[in-house]
């Protein structure tokens, strides 16, 4: 039973101003991964996640606390593995994806945690039910991708939430509550501050 929520964390992207100073980088959603692990009877983490969403996030690696992330994540893009278990976690007693075709968030304060870390603070929204969440992001480094020239920031990062306080209660007996996120993040820099799109 590979498990519930498999975008749990890549949430709608509602559109946020860039801060001014920074430059605005745009997800690579083929280098980034949006990943979540949930108990399986305690016998295993069952592992699922999101293959469709969209974004973007400010970023100068001398004022990390200025950083904005606005996502997106298409829950009709959840991936289990397994297409009976793709099925039941897109129907009504889990993701909904019907009533509620996308998850969102939307940071709302950057607190530093280390030199190359911070806790993103931010607001997400599943099932129409919004509430805080905390990611821990390290960034692991900014450079020009040696093939595509693209200036290049990555990033690595995970979260714990409960999914029964966004209204997801089925098969808690069976289905782990706590759900781990696993972010692995790769954005390209679409805007230079004070110059055109590159």
């Amino acid at each position: 039973m590979h498990s519930v929520i498999r975008g749990m964390l890549l949430v709608v992207i509602v559109y946020s101003a860039p801060t001014v100073g920074q430059d605005v980088y745009r997800f690579d959603t083929v280098h980034t991964q949006i990943l979540f692990f949930v108990s399986h009877l305690g016998f295993s983490n069952s592992q699922g996640e999101f293959l469709k969403f969209n974004g973007e996030f400010t970023f100068d690696e001398n004022r990390f606390t200025d950083t904005r992330v606005t996502v997106t994540i298409d829950t009709e893009s959840l991936d289990m593995d397994d297409e009976k278990w793709n099925t039941r976690l897109k129907g009504r007693k889990y993701f909904d994806v019907v009533n509620y075709p996308h998850i969102r968030f939307i940071s709302t304060r950057i607190e530093p945690t280390g030199p190359k870390s911070v806790n993103v603070h931010g607001d997400l929204t599943m099932l129409g039910v919004t509430r805080p969440v905390v990611l821990n992001m390290r960034f692991n480094r900014a450079g020009t991708h040696p093939l595509s020239r693209r200036y290049i920031a990555g990033f690595s990062g995970s979260s714990v939430i409960k999914r029964s306080e966004f209204g997801m209660t089925s098969d808690l007996k069976w289905v782990g509550d706590e759900v781990h996120i696993r972010l692995e993040v790769e954005g390209v820099l679409e805007q230079k501050v004070g110059t055109s799109q590159q």
